[in-house]
């Protein structure tokens, strides 16, 4: 089995720096800010209270379940408590401990292409079968698309929205077509939300507030790791019907025990922290439309504005043709080694001909990496906007 072609890039770029290199990473499919000063005080306060020390509920600690449940209502309109939710390590774990709670051995789960290679990797964890679903032109999961790749072993589709890489929002309306073709074809869906924080459209909905009907067939995962810069402390949850609930406790219990506690207080502080996701949004927006616009003064390059997430997914086909390059694989690992600018080629995603860049850094870095693109790609068509360079610096 390969490598995860993004950590692939990613030891890659830390090889380079051992050898003193300058790089800048554009392909972390994380904030490059610190965690919170609050979420490190709680953490440090966590470590030198005696209760931390010792085993914990499986479930996870019941302060975090009922602030989670109340966030997830806010988004779905629905009613949750506690007890429908599990904490995991991280969101990933989340989706692993749905998936594994929804199917036998060999059973299918629908996945978006291009999507997260993450989403096909915890199917396979679970002994599943990841079955890829071609997204329409804006990246967006559609029935008909679905419908051809639904057989009678489909058991759950994984929607996510915002999407990585994409960052594609689908709309209400999509949301509710999405539904009713679970709900007749008896398919459960994962809502993987773990962007909703970066909405730049103001269009990002919840499929249970469209679809509150699906509330009994619907797992919902979300974590601290993207909107509050917490990657690494490693804590997620998943919000699901009570079976799915106690499937994900029993192996909890089996495996890891808990999450740690300590990283339990340090999330429970962040999700009292509404001021720093805003900000996140606030700063991301801005980047994204100066990154969008250097990537599209580009020849061979086009870049559609993302609605959502961390990243810009340009489409560089036509810099491939006319510069000789034969994959976007080959270029990201030119514009490493050439250039010390790390990007992720979209073979990662299922989408050969793309690149995935990722904005979610400080201004500084954002404008030095788009400095190195122009020397090593540039073009005469590309003119910055100047608002934004004086908005960044």
């Amino acid at each position: 089995m390969t490598d995860n072609p993004i950590f692939a890039v990613a030891a890659r770029a830390e090889a380079l720096r051992a050898q003193g290199a300058d790089v800048i990473t554009l392909a972390a499919g994380e904030p490059q800010a610190a965690s919170s000063a609050a979420v490190v005080e709680a953490a440090v306060a966590a470590v030198r209270d005696p209760a931390t020390h010792h085993y914990a509920p499986a479930q996870g600690d019941a302060a975090l379940r009922t602030l989670v449940a109340t966030v997830i209502a806010g988004d779905t309109r629905l009613p949750w408590s506690g007890e429908d939710v599990q904490i995991a390590l991280g969101a990933k774990h989340a989706l692993f401990l749905a998936v594994q709670a929804l199917i036998g051995a060999r059973e299918e789960v629908l996945v978006a292409a291009p999507g997260w290679p993450g989403h096909a990797e915890v199917v396979t964890a679970a002994g599943g079968v990841p079955v890829p679903v071609a997204a329409d032109e804006q990246f967006r999961l559609s029935v008909e698309a679905l419908d051809r790749c639904r057989t009678p072993r489909t058991r759950a589709v994984i929607l996510s929205s915002p999407g990585n890489p994409t960052g594609a929002v689908h709309p209400e309306s999509r949301l509710r077509q999405i539904a009713d073709w679970a709900e007749c074809n008896d398919i459960w869906i994962i809502s993987d939300d773990i962007y909703r924080a970066f909405d730049y459209t103001g269009t990002y909905r919840s499929v249970l507030a469209m679809a509150p009907q699906l509330r009994a067939r619907t797992v919902v995962v979300g974590g601290v790791s993207k909107e509050h810069a917490m990657t690494g402390w490693r804590v997620g949850w998943l919000a699901a019907p009570p079976q799915i609930i106690a499937s994900a406790r029993r192996h909890v219990s089996r495996t890891i025990t808990h999450v740690p506690t300590v990283n339990q207080r340090a999330a429970l502080a962040a999700l009292g922290d509404s001021t720093t996701p805003v900000e996140a949004a606030r700063d991301y927006r801005r980047r994204r439309a100066l990154l969008v616009e250097a990537l599209n003064g580009i020849d061979g390059i086009e870049c559609p504005l993302p609605d959502g997430g961390m990243f810009a997914f340009p489409d560089i086909s036509g810099l491939l043709r006319d510069r000789g390059w034969n994959s976007s694989a080959d270029l990201a690992a030119w514009l490493l080694d050439t250039a010390h600018l790390a990007v992720v080629p979209g073979e990662a995603f299922n989408a050969p001909g793309h690149i995935r860049v990722c904005f979610a850094v400080d201004d500084d870095t954002l404008i030095t990496a788009i400095e190195r693109l122009r020397t090593a790609l540039g073009s005469a068509r590309y003119k910055p906007a100047m608002h934004h360079l004086e908005a960044a610096r």
